[in-house]
Parts: structure tokens; sequence; C-alpha cells
């Protein structure tokens, strides 16, 4: 059961105190203690006068040396890049006594990196450029969302996310969200989130309040720990925005942001379904099945300026300049794909290039004659293509596009610069400016010649099954096929043989009802289980895997007014005698698979970090 403490949460005067730096202890925290998460706010008071001042000067100078929007990991030979991730920690109240493996990995990552001799103001990332260039699903920190808020009509109502993503998970994560002025005067509260056994999705918000300095630029920042199957790492990003230093310019103002792709085309059931080896008849808003190696999603829609401003056409068009070349660039936003359930994330990238670049994007941009509305379309043949590694089963994928927009004054011709954020829904991204419809990728069929009943007590084969038909149901006399698919299947599929002599072959994911089980995925099933058939109970006497080339088919059976009468799990066929779940409770069951965990953390965290999870579990 989660727990929750609430403390004293900061307030404006504990970001006066952070302007200041000053020397009092910290008066309290707001920590959620969710199981396996924690959340919770920093606070400036955990820090000396004198380490308050050290960590604004060793940000400054990370700032210095760091590009925007460009992820690098820490260089901690470097005495400033130390010293600023232990501050950063510190302000979230991690500290040796209560999190003494994370301490003792920061120290060894220091002695690693003064073993290779690393030279103070670079950095340690495994690329000297310190940019992601592989297309391929990765682990991914990402400044989301920074603006100063231009979509809203509230003054002085800025909004950062950052978020982080593992493929697979990691054994833990630590990563913050910060918003500043570019100077690094504190306009809101550090935010942060640690997760044992988790980091497949973590993003971590927070606000600016722009009233709190006299400058016109801004920054969010996300400092991120992690721990995985590929070692201790650390890394850093942050994105600056707003008018030029030292320059006064005036807040532009954005119209609502009109999307026409990706949508819900179908069956507007506030769900984008994007069909991978199989196309579902009624509800399939995207097929891919034509593109087996990658994924490719449509994008278009547009915006305007409602303020007296105009699009920098210059800038844009020195976007659209680099990003053909592969000039690095590191103001251009970003266009990528998150793996929700799996972990890990993919870039948009160009064909089969290997480098993850938005060109694709900023190729499909335009402005309108007046400079006043700025569109892009990358539809058709430019549909923006992710690498193949994402091409997973999902429950759900995120979609999340940053379009950078730079604008000048109509009056005297200043210079700002903001951004938006289009993202899939995500209750914990408070204010992202567009939100996109659930986006789900599913597969599970079962093989051609496979019989139905239908109502009548006949059979028929699956590949001739339409929607509209009516098939028999043990449950009720009879329910409506709703949706039919067809596909491929590119793994071996499980055949099943009872000891009646009944067989079926389908596909790893497809459920069918065993007793005493429930509803399990074919790829769980095992010799002696007792499975439903019409007949009643059967036992397996032979499970095992062959390849198939054939088609592959499945059904959605039942329309609202039948599911009324029906419990869970009921949505069923027969399917050569045996009871097996339709692609409703297929999506329900790879939802369950994808997203499980051991209520246990401790049974599966390695144990260097059981101690640091028990006393984050306790802190106060």
């Amino acid at each position: 059961m989660s727990r929750m403490r609430r403390y004293l949460v900061m307030g404006s005067t504990a970001c006066l105190a952070m302007l200041s730096g000053c020397t009092s202890s910290p008066q309290g925290e707001q920590l959620t203690n969710a199981g396996r998460t924690m959340q919770g706010v920093g606070d400036a008071r955990r820090l000396s006068k004198a380490e308050w001042n050290a960590y604004r000067a060793d940000e400054g100078y990370l700032h210095s040396i760091a590009k925007p929007d460009t992820r690098v990991r820490l260089n901690f030979a470097d005495p400033a890049q130390y010293r600023f991730a232990l501050a950063r920690l510190k302000l979230a109240g991690k500290t040796p006594e209560n999190s003494p493996y994370l301490f003792q990995a920061l120290e060894q990552r220091q002695k690693d990196h003064l073993s290779q001799g690393l030279a103070a103001g670079s950095f340690a990332s495994e690329d000297p450029r310190g940019l992601a260039t592989s297309a391929e699903r990765k682990e991914m920190h990402l400044i989301e969302a920074a603006n100063a808020g231009e979509t809203t009509p509230e003054p002085n109502d800025g909004a950062g996310v950052a978020r982080s993503t593992f493929p697979g998970g990691s054994y833990y994560t630590y990563a913050d969200a910060n918003y500043t002025d570019a100077s690094g005067n504190p306009l809101g509260e550090l935010k942060y989130i640690e997760e044992y056994e988790g980091g497949k999705d973590l993003p971590i918000a927070t606000t600016g309040n722009l009233a709190l300095t006299t400058q016109g630029r801004y920054r969010v920042s996300s400092y991120k720990v992690e721990d995985s199957v590929e070692g201790f790492k650390d890394s850093y990003i942050f994105s600056e925005f707003g008018a030029p230093a030292g320059v006064t310019s005036t807040r532009p103002v954005f119209s609502q942001l009109l999307v026409y792709a990706p949508v819900d085309t179908v069956l507007n059931d506030n769900l984008i379904s994007v069909c991978l080896n199989r196309t579902w008849t009624q509800d399939c808003d995207y097929d891919l099945t034509g593109t087996p190696q990658a994924v490719k999603l449509p994008l278009k829609g547009q915006m305007s300026l409602t303020s007296a401003h105009l699009f920098d056409a210059a800038r844009i068009t020195q976007f659209k300049a680099d990003t053909n070349m592969g000039t690095p660039t590191y103001d251009v936003g970003h266009l990528k794909l998150i793996l929700t359930n799996a972990g890990g994330g993919c870039d948009v990238t160009d064909g089969n290039l290997i480098e993850a670049r938005m060109n694709q994007f900023w190729r499909g941009a335009t402005l309108s004659a007046d400079k006043k509305t700025f569109s892009w379309d990358l539809t058709g043949a430019n549909s923006a293509f992710f690498d193949d590694g994402c091409r997973q089963v999902q429950n759900e994928v995120k979609l999340s596009l940053r379009i950078v927009l730079p604008v000048v004054a109509s009056v005297g011709g200043q210079t700002y610069q903001s951004s938006v954020t289009l993202a899939s829904p995500d209750p914990r991204f408070p204010r992202p400016d567009y939100t996109f419809k659930k986006i789900t990728v599913t597969n599970s069929c079962l093989a051609a010649g496979t019989e139905i009943e239908l109502a009548e007590g006949q059979v028929a084969p699956v590949e001739s099954v339409k929607a509209g038909d009516r098939v028999r149901n043990p449950h009720k006399p009879s329910l409506t096929v709703m949706d039919t698919a067809v596909g491929t299947e590119s793994v071996p599929m499980v055949r099943i043989r009872n000891a009646a002599g009944n067989s079926l072959l389908m596909t790893e994911m497809h459920p069918i009802q065993v007793m005493a089980r429930g509803m399990v995925q074919a790829r769980h099933l095992k010799t002696g289980d007792l499975v439903m058939t019409k007949a009643g109970p059967s036992k397996l006497v032979e499970v095992s895997r062959e390849s198939y080339a054939g088609k592959v088919y499945n059904v959605k059976v039942g329309s609202d007014a039948e599911k009324l009468a029906l419990g869970a799990d009921q949505t069923v066929v027969y399917a050569n005698g045996f009871v097996v779940g339709d692609g409703q409770i297929q999506a329900k069951y790879e939802s369950i698979a994808m997203t499980q965990q051991n209520p246990n953390v401790l049974a599966t965290l390695p144990a260097r970090w059981h101690r640091d999870y028990v006393m984050s579990a306790k802190r106060k």
C-alpha cells in the first residue's frame, strides 16, 4: 500500500531564500512515497551559504561549456562538475547517510574519471560532441517542455518538463527539473523523482514565476543519475529560451495549435490505433504493414501568432540548412517516440540513416506569406520515420514533439525564441500545448483455417468471418463481430493439442482460457494445463512452437449493449473448439504483461541498492 507524508511545502519565501543563499536549516519538504517511486521538492536551505554560492558558480561554469538541448555526461574529474552534481542531489535531500550506495557509486565514478585523465572543461560523454547520433531504441533524457507560457493567457507563467526513459527499465533512477532565469536565479521549486526497479518512463514537471526576475531569458534544466545493466551513469541537459541576454523583448502569444495528424480517424474511440503486422478492418488509424522495418507516423498541423510578432524566416531557413547538412545544432527541437511499457525510445531520423536529426521535420515546415502562421507537414512519403527498434507491441507509446519557434517583434525587430510541445496524454505532464489521443500498437491472431463457431452452430474459417457476423459465446447465445484483423507473424507461433485431439495454432500473445489461471497468453501455456473447450475442461498434451508463413486473423466481438450483460474476460469465441479471447481481451493482457511489477521491490532490486531503498522509504 502506498503511503504519503506531507510537510511544509516551499512557497515564494523559499524562492527568495534560494535567491539569497540563506543558511537556515530546511523546514521540511513534500515527499510522496509510492512504493518504488518517490517524489519531492528541493530546498536551498539544505546548503550552507558557501555551498550555495559554489553551486551557483559551478552551474554558471557548466553552462559556459555545455550547449543548450545537448545531453552530456558530467566529468567528475573536473572539481566544478563533481561539486555541482553533489550539490544538486543535496538540494533534493540526498545525502551519504540516507543514500549510501548512491554516493559510493558517485565516488567510484570520480575515481574512474580521474584514472582516465579527463581534463577540466570536457565531458564524459560517449560521443565527444555530446550528441545522440543513433536513431535506434535507446536511453533518453530530454527537456520535453520549456516555455514562458506563450500559449496561456496568464502572465509570468513558465513551465518545464524533463523526461527519462531506459530500455527494459533500470535498477535506480534519480531525475530532477529546475526552472531559473539564464543567470541561475531560481524562479520556482526544484522538483525531483527517484524510482527503484522502474525507469521506463519518468516525467518531472516544474513551473516558473517570471515575475521573480528582471531578465527576459529563462532556463529549464535537468540532472539525472541512473544505474542499469549498462552500469552507473549520469547526464545533464538544459534548454534556454526567451529574449537574448541583455535584450528587452515582449513575449509573443501563440494561437491554439491545429493538428491534422496523427488523429483518431476511424471509429472516433479516442484511441489512435497503429497496426504493425496486422490490420484491423474497422479500427486501424495507421497501417504499418507495408513498412515492416520501421515505425512511420504522419504529423501535420499549424499555429499562428496573435501578438505583434512575426516568425523569424531567416532563422527558420538556417534551421533547414543546418539539419539538411547534418551540421550540429542545439536549438531545433525534437521528435521522439517513447515506449512506455518496454522503456527506451527512438528519435526521428531520415530514411535508413543512422544519425538522428530533425531534418524530416524542418523539411516539411513552411511559413505563410505574412509570416504569421507556421505549418508542418510530415505526411505521405515524408511521414516521421523511427528506427525499427521501436517497432514493438505496446499498450501505449508516447509521441513527443517539441517545436522551437524563433520570432521577431513587428516593431523594433527584437528577437525571441520559445517552443511548443505536442505530447501523448500523461497526467504527470500538467500543461502540454497540445495533447494527442492515446496511441496503441497491438498484435495477436489465429492461423488461417482456424474454425470459428457461428451463432447458428456452423463453423467458418476465421478468414471468412466479417464485421456484422454473429458468433457463439459460452456466456450468451451469440455476440456480434465488431471488427476483424488480418496480417502476418514473423516469430514462431504456438501450437497446442488437447487430449481429445483438437489442435490450434496461434500467435504467442493470443489469450486462451485456462482453468485456475484465467486468461493466459499462449506463450505461457504448458503441457498439462487444463484449458476450457466447448466440451468442458481438457488437458493439453502438446505445447510447441512452429514457424508459419501464412496469414493470421483476429476478431473483436460484442456490441456495447451486448457487453453490458457480460462479465470480465467474456468476449470470447470458440476456435477449433477452444475458448479463446478476442482482440479486446488480448489488449488487456498485453497491457498487464507489459506493466506488471513484483510488489516486493527488494526481491528483484540488486542487493547494493537495498539500504538506499529502505532509507528512501523511511525518509522524514
